[in-house]
């Protein structure tokens, strides 16, 4: 009979080699009382990601919420597509119609991120505003209630903007992954030691169906958080305190009223 001996974590860390340890330490297999136990060493899993649990890893070690940032990225990618590449595609024109443009917040991004959209924003919204006129119908000055209807009911948007659509599919994407990795220590590890997520986007994981014990470990993670950016807010109110007439500069701290917004807020430009 033959049993297997797992050597226990703080001897083999506390050896530079655990191989070596195994060799000079213990051999292949030991004889006791008559059974044959066979040595081995712990070694580390690395954790099973998928490429979008992989992104929010390297995100972990970036400021903000780890969401938001992913998000906006994947926005910002949406688009210049949109705007560049498919421009002239009948399904971009169609889409911009039927929401009446971009809504404030994605339209505002195009105008300010790209440089070399602009010709593409004309082509779209020169298409969306020739179509917009045509529904709304001729109105003249003196006309009645079924005009005016008709005019009213032409303005109101039949979808929505589509990289808001895009959006909410992305959210719920990472939202989905960030839960369905939070049982691996390491990729667990990670998150705590990150800036969290921004409140919305905890809703918004918290509103999924399921996933109970990801959801507690995330919350648990997510407090500890929230309490050391508490403790940083305190101690930036405690160094700009005139009773204490304090010289110390700032350190970690200084950054906490705008790591503040941003945990509460979202990063400007996500809502």
């Amino acid at each position: 009979m033959c049993y297997r001996y797992t050597m226990p974590a703080y001897i083999a860390q506390s050896y530079p080699n655990p191989a070596r340890l195994t060799r000079e330490f213990f051999p292949a297999c030991l004889r006791y009382n008559g059974i044959i136990w066979t040595i081995c060493t712990l070694e580390k899993q690395p954790m099973k990601l998928s490429s979008r649990a992989h992104d929010l890893f390297a995100a972990f070690q970036q400021s903000g919420c780890p969401v938001c940032r992913l998000t906006n990225d994947s926005i910002h990618h949406y688009l210049f597509s949109l705007t560049y590449e498919f421009v002239n595609k009948p399904p971009t024109h169609e889409a911009i119609r039927a929401a009446r443009g971009l809504c404030n917040s994605h339209g505002w991004h195009v105008i300010e991120q790209f440089n070399n959209t602009a010709l593409g924003i004309a082509v779209l919204y020169e298409g969306l505003i020739r179509n917009m006129l045509k529904d709304m119908g001729s109105v003249k000055p003196g006309d009645g209630r079924r005009q005016l209807s008709k005019a009213a009911g032409a303005l109101a948007a039949r979808a929505e903007c589509p990289a808001c659509t895009h959006q909410a599919t992305t959210e719920d994407h990472i939202l989905r992954n960030l839960l369905d990795h939070m049982d691996q220590d390491e990729f667990a590890a990670g998150f705590r030691v990150s800036a969290g997520l921004c409140l919305p986007h905890l809703r918004q994981a918290l509103e999924r169906p399921g996933q109970q014990a990801a959801k507690a470990v995330l919350v648990a993670a997510q407090q500890d958080i929230w309490d050391r950016l508490r403790a940083d807010l305190a101690e930036y109110i405690r160094k700009n305190d005139h009773r204490f007439n304090t010289t110390e500069e700032m350190g970690p701290e200084g950054d906490s009223p705008r790591r503040a917004i941003d945990g509460m807020s979202g990063m400007k430009g996500i809502r």
